[in-house]
């Protein structure tokens, strides 16, 4: 690295020549603030250099960004701290729904009733309630960073109230939908990936990053502990979305069953290719034992559809009994998992535990449409009451049930 002094105007500037972090090639640097004086700019050229080659210089802030410039320099600092994928998401929110409304603002000028407006007059119509809060988390941590936005905006910022946003939408297979899938799946080469999705609600990540360390197939049950998710360049192991995330859950007998003939075939294959088998210890491999890619897996899911698609479009065609199937995304397998569990008088507590939601509200609110349901059927249960039971009957009232017996079915 090595500086000069440039004049510019009528300013003298200190400029370095660095290295890009990204590029790897080099570029000029100019030192903001410049000098009246040239001496001044070389008396003050070697301790700039000496704090840049030590990695102790510190940017002087700006006072007169606007939010756009704040919320750039704001996802480079995070792009360090942060797992890639959840840095692209940040990276998402800030360019489709933040700066588009917000960024010609001046930070100083930037008030609280601002932020409040694009949410309730904006953000709501475009984002689920999770998408608002988390943009919400990024404005108000970027701005905490920012010496122009007061202490005063920064603490009312921090009360505003959000609202609901759009409620968040998804097909599901109803049971027998599922059970044709699953049927047509049996055959492809990934068929476990399905028999995990749909018999254990893990997300799509948390199943192609299974190691068989994890599986513990005398007990009946799966450790989550990572996850092979997108990384700056392809995808990697990583640890799983959120400490919730990391849990254990209980396994049907099928999925036993079909684990331990997974296993077996596995085995097989290593020892069929151990000229070039790399096997990662994963319970989803590739035939040579390397990491299955969301994509190769979604290029399998798409065309075991298409084909149930066509199967039962030629039986309606022909005037035979069909099933009227619908293409739901591979996450909706977690979904339908988590509906039918919920359908069946499973407790949302243990569906929140198999699933790693954070919370049972998050469980409550993603399945509210399952609920009502519930509610009733519940009640139902319970009988005429609270207590379960229903007053003494007169003998008034069971001779005209005995003359109308209806009502035993209504």
């Amino acid at each position: 690295m090595r500086g000069t002094v440039t004049k510019k105007g009528k300013k003298y500037y200190i400029v370095f020549t660095v290295k890009d972090e990204d590029t790897g090639k080099w570029k000029a640097k100019w030192m903001p603030g410049g000098y009246d004086l040239k001496k001044d700019a070389q008396k003050a050229l070697p301790d700039l250099l000496s704090a840049l080659m030590k990695g102790t210089y510190e940017e002087p802030v700006r006072l007169d960004r606007n939010v756009e410039e704040l919320m750039t320099e704001f996802l480079k600092d995070k792009r360090k701290q942060v797992k890639h994928g959840t840095w692209l998401a940040y990276d998402w929110l800030v360019r489709k729904h933040i700066v588009p409304h917000l960024g010609s603002m001046k930070v100083r000028k930037l008030h609280p009733d601002d932020l409040h407006a694009l949410y309730h007059n904006t953000l709501y119509k475009e984002l689920a309630a999770a998408s608002i809060k988390k943009a919400n988390v990024i404005l108000n941590e970027a701005l905490k960073r920012a010496p122009e936005w007061s202490i005063e905006k920064r603490e009312k910022a921090s009360f505003l109230k959000l609202p609901q946003g759009k409620k968040s939408k998804f097909k599901v297979w109803n049971e027998k939908q599922l059970r044709l899938f699953m049927k047509a799946a049996e055959s492809d080469q990934y068929s476990i990936v399905f028999e995990l999705a749909a018999n254990t609600g893990m997300r799509q990540s948390e199943i192609l990053g299974l190691q068989w360390d994890d599986v513990d197939l005398e007990g009946q049950t799966i450790s989550v502990r990572q996850a092979y998710t997108k990384a700056e360049v392809g995808h990697d192991m990583d640890d799983t979305k959120n400490d919730s995330s990391e849990r254990s859950i209980a396994l049907f007998p099928q999925t036993v069953a079909l684990l331990r003939r997974h296993r077996e075939k596995q085995i097989q294959e290593m020892q069929d290719n151990q000229a070039f088998y790399q096997d990662h210890g994963l319970v989803v491999q590739t035939s040579v034992g390397t990491p299955l890619g969301p994509r190769n897996l979604a290029r399998n899911y798409y065309a075991i559809l298409d084909r149930i698609e066509r199967k039962q479009t030629e039986r309606k065609e022909a005037g035979r009994p069909f099933i009227d199937f619908k293409r739901i995304r591979f996450h909706d397998i977690r979904h339908t998992h988590a509906t039918i569990l919920l359908k069946r008088g499973v407790h949302p507590k243990i569906v929140q535990e198999r699933l790693g939601h954070s919370s049972i509200t998050v469980t409550l609110d993603t399945y509210s449409h399952v609920l009502p349901n519930l509610q009733a059927s519940v009640l139902r249960s319970l009988g005429p009451s609270i207590l379960g039971v229903s007053k003494k009957k007169s003998p008034k009232d069971a001779k005209n049930k005995d003359e109308n017996p209806t009502l035993e079915k209504s």
